[in-house]
């Protein structure tokens, strides 16, 4: 091939052409790169933001629905609501800001939280901080409060009244989780007044009993609310065998290994605390009192049951604060067997159901025979225990509030058990999931 000088001279001409097209990209690229990062760097500053937001949306949630179950809690304010929304929000994320507003008339609490971030790359092309912000509204569903469940789900009669019994219940549901047809029964002239009944299975009652309104059937199973509650440490035995004769005593709190009597007219206060009851029974009779304010008791293992004999007055208030804060008797859950002595029979076709569940086995039984027990402020929690009421006067009739959840409830012989909820009229707290406990929803 032959190069002329003509070609040499185009050739050099494209040489130095690109030359210079190579340090004209190099300036655009310099002067570019900044851009380009910038872009780049706003990019992750977004993800990182977005990530961020992420994780205050889910805090804002937790603090506005912890904040409006908070709402159902005795003695509660709009500004003490705020400010529990405010120290979770701050628990979770210390360097985020919130502002909580309540209002107690719509029952809803909305929680705002906001957080600056700072730039990384991104500050190349935008000076400053991202602001990010998120909110979450809760609001408590105004259903009626639950105060009183009966856990079995196979006995019959789980919840049972006969014999002229009475249960008051006016401004409070009544529930049976027993899928039994006869889950809930009524005979003899048994009486029944609750806001709302259900059973999750069916109902038998005789002509003469008369509940009011009739139950619902075919409810949902309610699942224990209180499962999984701390019980307090029984280690250590501070008292053994204790019995009480005549006389007037101050008792403290502590473990009753052996269990506690109270007997011969004796007249017992309690100290404010933590009674445990361990492996013997409590028992009230013989014309004694037991009278106790910021008292719970703890029933713990084999033959650790309570008796309130017809002859005894008992007059007791649960808690206002501590480990078991609300709680006025709190049975062991493990189903150590305590059963009543002298024995209270049970139906033939009830115990069979009852043997022949082999995770539960006989329910652990206590009675409240006193005529004069109309003070029991705060939640009786046996959620393997039968109460047996089997009295003439009215029980409970002068408490603010009482809760039941038991694994089986049975009123005879004409008591009248009344199930209050002026929940405000009592500074003693009611533990969560029942109550003044309704269904807490994000309504954004």
């Amino acid at each position: 091939m032959r190069v002329t000088f003509l070609d040499r001279r185009a050739g050099a001409a494209l040489r130095r052409l690109g030359h210079e097209q190579t340090g004209g990209v190099a300036i655009i690229f310099a002067l570019a790169l900044p851009v380009v990062l910038g872009v780049a760097g706003i990019a992750v500053d977004y993800s990182v933001a977005a990530a961020t937001r992420t994780k205050m949306q889910a805090v804002a949630d937790s603090a506005a629905i912890n904040a409006a179950r908070g709402m159902q809690l005795a003695r509660t304010t709009p500004e003490s609501v705020a400010a529990a929304a405010r120290a979770y929000v701050k628990g979770e994320m210390s360097d985020a800001t919130a502002t909580a507003v309540v209002d107690d008339k719509a029952l809803t609490v909305k929680v705002t939280v906001e957080k600056d971030i700072a730039m990384t790359l991104g500050k190349y092309v935008w000076s400053g901080n991202m602001h990010v912000a998120t909110t979450a509204t809760a609001k408590l569903k105004n259903s009626l409060p639950l105060c009183l469940l009966a856990l079995d789900d196979k006995a019959p009669a789980t919840l049972s009244l006969e014999k002229n019994a009475s249960l008051t219940a006016t401004g409070c549901m009544v529930y049976s989780d027993s899928k039994n047809p006869g889950g809930l029964q009524a005979k003899d002239n048994a009486v029944m007044t609750a806001a709302l009944t259900c059973t999750v299975g069916g109902k038998a009652k005789t002509s003469g009993a008369k509940l009011t309104p009739d139950p619902v059937t075919d409810c949902p199973v309610l699942e224990d609310p209180l499962a999984g509650h701390p019980v307090p440490d029984s280690s250590a035995c501070s008292y053994t065998d204790k019995v009480i004769k005549g006389g007037i005593q101050l008792l403290q709190p502590g473990v009753y290994c052996g269990g506690l009597k109270i007997t011969q007219g004796a007249e017992v206060g309690l100290v404010r605390g933590i009674y445990i009851i361990k492996d013997g029974p409590l028992i009230v009779d013989g014309g004694a009192t037991m009278a106790g304010i910021d008292v719970a008791i703890y029933l713990k293992g084999n033959g650790s049951n309570l008796t309130f004999a017809a002859a005894s007055t008992i007059a007791l208030s649960a808690p206002k604060d501590g480990p078991l804060a609300g709680f006025l008797i709190f049975d062991d859950p493990t189903g150590a067997s305590a059963l009543a002595i002298p024995p209270y029979p049970l139906p033939i076709p009830i115990v069979g159901a009852l043997l022949n569940d082999p995770q539960k086995g006989p329910p652990r039984e206590h009675k409240i025979l006193s005529d004069n027990a109309r003070t029991l402020i705060g939640t009786i929690y046996m959620p393997q225990g039968r109460l047996i009421i089997d009295a003439t006067k009215p029980i409970a009739d002068r408490s603010a509030y009482t809760v039941l959840v038991v694994r089986r409830i049975d009123l005879h012989d004409g008591p009248n058990l009344v199930l209050n909820s002026d929940y405000s009229a009592s500074e003693v707290p009611v533990p969560k999931g029942v109550g003044p406990y309704g269904k807490v929803m994000l309504t954004n």
